[in-house]
């Protein structure tokens, strides 16, 4: 799956009033269930980090893309590259921010929720959000062309028995000449129904209009009983 391309084109997209937007909704939801310390799944660059930490939360990041955490590191979080089912600890909540679920169909999730809720504290936390069936078909598919003078990203996506199919083009400019790099992701659309199968509580659920008028997202609190 192209995450670690995906990690080099972001800078590109364009998405960060929206991403930020999102963050200050999960920041604000940690505060208000009072946690401190929090495992950020899936932590990217660190952009979800920086603001956690300015809002006083003390925070630890993972991605299971390299290129990713280098970028976190680079900046000065604590970061690791690995999957949450081999990290050790404990969290009073953690976070996946920004369709990292999506990324895993319903076996995947399973283990994931597994070991989640593994490294949470009794009464812990496990914030995350997810498309809406809304936000893929009328958002997220389509195509999407970025142009620059020395790189230009092609992203064309389709909806089709309820995942989505994305695939990237992108070339750059290195040493006068252009290089051209191909990869694709698939995206799982889920029902809150099936997830609460997988041995967290369901506490809170907030809809969520990042892109559209209509809600695309949905923002999930689950809890460690």
């Amino acid at each position: 799956m192209g995450l670690d391309l995906y990690a080099r084109i972001e800078p590109l997209l364009g998405f960060e009033e929206e991403k930020r937007q999102l963050y200050e909704i999960f920041l604000d939801k940690l505060e208000v269930l009072g946690v401190h310390d929090v495992l950020d799944i899936g932590c990217g660059s660190g952009a979800f980090m920086e603001l956690a930490q300015k809002r006083g939360f003390s925070i630890k990041g993972i991605d299971i893309s390299c290129a990713m955490v280098e970028r976190a590191r680079a900046r000065g979080f604590d970061a690791e590259c690995m999957d949450v089912c081999e990290m050790r600890g404990s969290f009073e909540a953690a976070v996946a921010v920004f369709d990292v679920i999506n990324y895993m169909d319903h076996k995947a999730l399973a283990r994931f929720f597994a070991c989640v809720r593994r490294i949470l504290k009794d009464g812990g936390y496990f914030l995350c959000d997810m498309n809406t069936l809304y936000g893929f078909e009328e958002v997220a598919q389509g195509t999407l062309l970025i142009e620059r003078e020395d790189a230009c990203v092609a992203i064309e996506a389709e909806f089709a028995d309820m995942k989505l199919f994305t695939k990237i083009l992108y070339f750059y400019k290195q040493n006068q000449c252009y290089r051209k790099e191909k990869d694709s992701i698939i995206q799982y659309y889920h029902d809150v129904a099936n997830l609460k199968r997988l041995g967290l509580k369901l506490v809170d659920i907030d809809l969520v209009s990042l892109f559209a008028q209509e809600p695309d997202k949905a923002l999930l609190v689950w809890q460690k009983d």
